[in-house]
C-alpha cells in the first residue's frame, strides 16, 4: 500500500468502525425495555358498568408495563352504549396523535381498490402500465416482471418483492445512526431501489413475505393514476378524512399538522423514534398520523366498504385472503382475526398500534401503546378486543331472551 493510500484506507476503515459501532448500540437501545407483560382483563358486566372497567383495566395493563409512555384505547360498541377513547398514563390526553406506521396499509389497499373502481388500475392485471417509469425501470432491471406482476400480488404481499427494512445495508444505514439521535433522509424511490437492487427476491404468486416495499410500489402507481404529487395528497382527496369523522389525520411531512393537535412520544426500546426523520416509514407502508377514534373510525369505514362506490362488491374483494395459508388469511391491505366466533378486520403498526372492527358485532377498537414489540403473543393487542366481544356477545343474547320473552 502506497504512503498516499494509507490514509485513506484508514479513515475508510474508522467510517466503517464506526458505523459498525452505531448500529451495534442502536440495535441494543432498541431491544432496551421492550418487552410486554400482559394482564387478564375483566369481564365488563352491564354497560353501565363497560367504561369503568376498561379504564381500570387499561390503568392495570398500563401500570404493569413501564416500558411504554402510556395507553390510547377508542371503543364503538353500539350494544354497550360506547363510544369513546380512553387514556392511561401521565399527561396523555384522549384526543393526541400517533404515527400509526403498517395501520397506513389498510386505506392504501383502500384507495387502491377505488381506482379498481374506477377503471383506472386493474386488480389482478398487470402493474406495467400503471408504474411510473422510474419505478418500473428499477423493477426491469433487477429482473421483475411487470408484465405479470399484479396489484393483487402487491396488496397481499405475495409479490415476491423484498422488503427494504430486511436488505442488511439499508438497516444500517437507516437504524444504525438513531443510537446518536440522527436520522438520514430517504425518498420513496430510494427505498424501492434498495430494496430491488440488494433484497432477496421471493417466490411470485404463492409465498407470503411481508414488504413495506409493495405498498411503496402501489402509492406509486396510486399517485401515478390520480396525478397527485404525494400519497398524502391522494389520500385526502380520495379518503375524505373529514367525512369519515377522521378530522386529526394528516399523513407527516407531506401535510401540515392539524392546528390543536398533538403527537405524543414513541418508542423503539429506549430509541425516542418520535424525534427521528419519518422517512423510513412514510411513503405508502407507513405514513399516516393520527388519534385512536380517527383511527377507529376510518378502519371501521373500510372494513364495512363505506369508503367504496360499491361497498358490497369492493369490500368483498378487499377480505379475499392471499394464496399462502400460513399468511394467517392475509388479504388486500387487512388481516382477520378470529375471536370467539367472530370474524374481525384490521391491522397493527410499528410502534405499537392496532385497529380491528368486527362486522357482525358492529365492534371497534384501536389502541396504541407508543412502543415497538408489544403484545407479543398475538402481535394484535387483542384483550380489549376479546373482552368487548364477549360482552357484545351477552347483550345481544339479553336482547334475543327479552325478545322471545
Amino acid at each position: 500500500m502506497t504512503s498516499k493510500a494509507r490514509p485513506v484506507f484508514v479513515g475508510a476503515l474508522a467510517m466503517a468502525l464506526g458505523l459498525g459501532v452505531a448500529i451495534m448500540v442502536s440495535f441494543w437501545l432498541g431491544s432496551l425495555r421492550a418487552g410486554w407483560k400482559e394482564i387478564r382483563w375483566q369481564s365488563l358486566g352491564s354497560p353501565a358498568q363497560a367504561a369503568r372497567v376498561l379504564q381500570a383495566d387499561l390503568d392495570r395493563e398500563t401500570k404493569a408495563n413501564p416500558n411504554i409512555p402510556g395507553q390510547l384505547l377508542y371503543v364503538h360498541v353500539p350494544s354497550l352504549g360506547l363510544d369513546r377513547t380512553f387514556a392511561s398514563g401521565p399527561d396523555l390526553r384522549t384526543d393526541d396523535d400517533v404515527r400509526v406506521a403498517s395501520n397506513t396499509k389498510p386505506f392504501v389497499a383502500a384507495m387502491a381498490l377505488q381506482l379498481v373502481e374506477a377503471g383506472k388500475l386493474e386488480l389482478y392485471g398487470p402493474i406495467d402500465l400503471g408504474l411510473s417509469p422510474k419505478v418500473k425501470s428499477m423493477m426491469l432491471q433487477n429482473g421483475y416482471q411487470t408484465d405479470t406482476l399484479t396489484l393483487s400480488q402487491l396488496l397481499n404481499h405475495t409479490s415476491g418483492v423484498p422488503d427494504y427494512m430486511s436488505v442488511p445495508v439499508f438497516r444500517a444505514l437507516a437504524l444504525g445512526p438513531t443510537a446518536y439521535g440522527l436520522s438520514p433522509h430517504w425518498t420513496a424511490e430510494t427505498e424501492i431501489w434498495f430494496a430491488l437492487t440488494f433484497g432477496q427476491k421471493g417466490q411470485v404468486g404463492e409465498s407470503f413475505r411481508y414488504s413495506d416495499t409493495n405498498y411503496l410500489i402501489v402509492a406509486d402507481m396510486i399517485k401515478q393514476a390520480t396525478g397527485a404529487p404525494t400519497i398524502g395528497a391522494a389520500a385526502r382527496k380520495m379518503l375524505n378524512w373529514k367525512k369519515l369523522g377522521a378530522d386529526e389525520t394528516y399523513w407527516e411531512a407531506m401535510e401540515p399538522e392539524p392546528a390543536g393537535t398533538r403527537r405524543i412520544v414513541q418508542y423503539r426500546g429506549a430509541i425516542k423514534d418520535s424525534d427521528l426523520d419519518v422517512s423510513f416509514d412514510q411513503y405508502g407502508g407507513g405514513g399516516l398520523v393520527m388519534s385512536m377514534d380517527d383511527l377507529g373510525r376510518a378502519t371501521r369505514a373500510v372494513v364495512r366498504g363505506d369508503v367504496f362506490a360499491n361497498p358490497v362488491a369492493t369490500r368483498s374483494l378487499m377480505h379475499i385472503p392471499g394464496p399462502d395459508g400460513s399468511a394467517g388469511g392475509y388479504a388486500h391491505g387487512l388481516q382477520p382475526v378470529m375471536l370467539h366466533g367472530e370474524t374481525c378486520w384490521g391491522h397493527g403498526g410499528f410502534w405499537g398500534t392496532s385497529a380491528f372492527h368486527c362486522p357482525r358485532l358492529d365492534v371497534t377498537v384501536a389502541r396504541s401503546t407508543g412502543q415497538t414489540n408489544a403484545f407479543p403473543s398475538s402481535g394484535d393487542g387483542v384483550s380489549p378486543l376479546s373482552t368487548l366481544i364477549l360482552a357484545a356477545q351477552a347483550a345481544e343474547r339479553e336482547v334475543a331472551k327479552a325478545t322471545k320473552d
